[in-house]
């Protein structure tokens, strides 16, 4: 393919200064590379886009993780920012609902060749190449933190342009994982009249839109929690002559999240356990590719097992022995949490056809599975408890699958105490 006419990076969702979520007792060397990897995963954009010589950069809202933002994030910040204009890029900048405009700023002079969009308006701004104008950006940040109104409906393409970018922080098509802010639907951006559309605000990437225009969610440059598994980074995006969109994504993560399932089916013996939770663990290893590892194990499955593990601390007798060797590690894998998830080494299905008090709690739990509206029918069941106004606040917080997997839990652990005798 002929040369490309310009490049440039899109990211989002740095959450600079962000805490790992769910990382209990962390090592002190480890709890120093978590620290500073969203700091890090943002430099590798950086050093990316010097390294690919694009010509601009786009961040596309939420650079820190919060309005009060730290002194030590803004700093990094626009220092890193400072290295990309020192090799001639410019920089386009939005905020979102974690960083609005009304949160608080130290002030720090505002390198030259970097433009934050404001929120009262959508702005268009010139991308150049000496005195070429390659593109023009539009773009709009969150004033405040919650903004539901259809921010896209601002947008409009001037028919001159060599070339348009929108720049939006929102949530396209009402994904549930993610408030929704600045909703808008795909048709909502196309009428737009954007060649490309560089998105911010869903932390997993997603091209919803290969083009006219291409429409694209970046994920976030570093993954926080065991919701953000995998690989994050950016988008490196070349223009070619007659508008053809080439994007490439490059990670740019310091450290990444994994959940594994180990099956106790065919285990008989801890130690058995102990054998399989280590191979998972090199496994991790040789899957993160050289980056740090914070690995979640849920141990699954019905076997004998199950029984011995009751008497087996999940943290300190199974985690606390896997995470030993990896603290004078870079390709460390830091296991966060065992959690013990498996059944008793009977079968359920029959059982629950027996009639007799076990069978009635099975049959009861089953029912509560097969319910139209599951949440409606445990507010139904506390509601006849004294203890409920305790209970439905934390219930209200659950999703329906976390709801479920109550459910699945509540009956494993009445199920334990009923067959104790039994066994």
């Amino acid at each position: 393919m002929t040369n490309a006419l310009f490049s440039f990076v899109h990211c989002a969702d740095l959450h600079l200064d962000s805490p790992f979520e769910g990382v209990h007792s962390v090592a002190p060397e480890i709890a120093a590379v978590l620290r500073d990897a969203t700091f890090k995963a943002f430099n590798n954009v950086i050093d990316i886009a010097i390294q690919r010589s694009a010509n601009f950069l786009i961040v596309a809202g939420d650079v820190y993780d919060g309005a009060d933002r730290s002194l030590r994030a803004q700093l990094q910040f626009r220092d890193a920012l400072r290295r990309a204009v020192d090799s001639e890029m410019q920089c386009f900048v939005t905020y979102g609902n974690h960083d609005p405009l009304s949160g608080w700023e130290a002030g720090l002079k505002v390198p030259i060749g970097v433009h934050y969009f404001s929120g009262d308006k959508v702005e268009r701004i010139a991308a150049k190449r000496g005195s070429e104008v390659l593109a023009y950006i539009y773009g709009i940040s969150y004033p405040i933190p919650q903004v539901k109104e259809n921010l896209a409906s601002r947008f409009r393409s001037e028919p001159s342009d060599p070339f348009s970018i929108g720049v939006l922080h929102c949530n396209v098509g009402g994904d549930p994982n993610h408030d929704n802010y600045a909703p808008c639907t795909i048709d909502d951006l196309v009428v737009c009249g954007m060649n490309y559309w560089a998105l911010g605000h869903i932390h997993s990437r997603k091209v919803l839109r290969e083009s006219d225009p291409c429409v694209i969610y970046p994920g976030n440059t570093q993954g926080r929690s065991v919701r953000e598994l995998g690989e994050r980074g950016c988008y490196l995006v070349r223009v070619y002559p007659g508008g053809h969109i080439i994007p490439e994504f490059i990670s740019t993560d310091l450290v990444r999240w994994f959940v594994e399932e180990v099956d106790i089916a065919e285990l008989s013996a801890i130690e058995e356990l102990l054998q399989k939770l280590e191979a998972t663990r090199e496994e991790v290893r040789s899957q993160a590719k050289t980056h740090g590892a914070v690995l979640r194990l849920r141990l699954t499955g019905r076997g004998d097992l199950h029984a011995k593990l009751r008497n087996v601390n999940p943290d300190g007798d199974l985690a606390k022995p896997l995470r030993e060797s990896e603290v004078a590690r870079d390709d460390f894998v830091w296991v966060e949490s065992v959690q013990d998830m498996t059944r008793p080494a009977i079968d359920v299905d029959q059982r629950r056809k027996v009639q007799d008090f076990v069978g009635d709690f099975l049959r009861a739990a089953e029912n509560l599975r097969m319910e139209n509206d599951t949440r409606a029918a445990l507010h139904d069941l506390i509601t006849k408890r004294p203890e409920h106004r305790l209970i439905a606040p934390q219930i209200d917080q659950l999703s329906d699958s976390e709801l479920l997997e109550v459910v699945d839990n509540a009956e494993t652990l009445g199920l334990d105490q009923l067959l104790r005798d039994e066994e």
